[in-house]
């Protein structure tokens, strides 16, 4: 009975294992959408020492529809942003993602940030006083951010 118990044993626990470590991994294929993702993005981005991009929105927000459709819809917009890990938050989606749009100070939507392994956040944002960005603007803003220049 013991001698089946160990294989037993080791086989159950291995499986554990795995199906955690492989539930863990995020991919740059997708937008993550739940404040239970952060984390996850949050560490992967470190580990690969890449910025990661952190999207709170609503859904009543006109401006929001607006990044969505003139922004972030575009072919060379998502492009770029494939490389990377991101995430969008509506904070009126749950209780959780509420304290992580507080958490990160967000004062307004569309609130869009480029967010690096240190620790430093740069907001970039399409809609001026002056007039929205050009789709080029915008993208040299991005490209800006990604690399750490603000």
């Amino acid at each position: 009975m013991k001698k089946r118990f160990i294989p037993l044993l080791f086989l159950t626990l291995t499986s554990a294992f795995l199906l955690s470590t492989t539930a863990e991994a995020v991919t740059t294929n997708q937008w993550y959408t739940k404040a239970s993702s952060f984390k996850k993005i949050e560490k992967a981005a470190k580990k690969k020492n890449k910025p990661y991009i952190l999207f709170f929105y609503t859904d009543w927000c006109g401006y929001c529809k607006k990044m969505n459709k003139n922004y972030l819809s575009k072919e060379k917009i998502r492009h770029i942003l494939s490389k990377y890990y991101r995430i969008k938050i509506n904070p009126e989606e749950g209780e959780a993602e509420g304290h992580l749009a507080e958490k990160k100070g967000v004062r307004g939507f569309p609130d869009f940030r480029v967010v690096h392994p240190n620790g430093i956040s740069i907001k970039v944002h399409p809609f001026k006083r002056s007039g929205s960005l050009t789709l080029k603007e915008f993208i040299q803003e991005l490209e800006a951010a990604l690399k750490g220049e603000s």
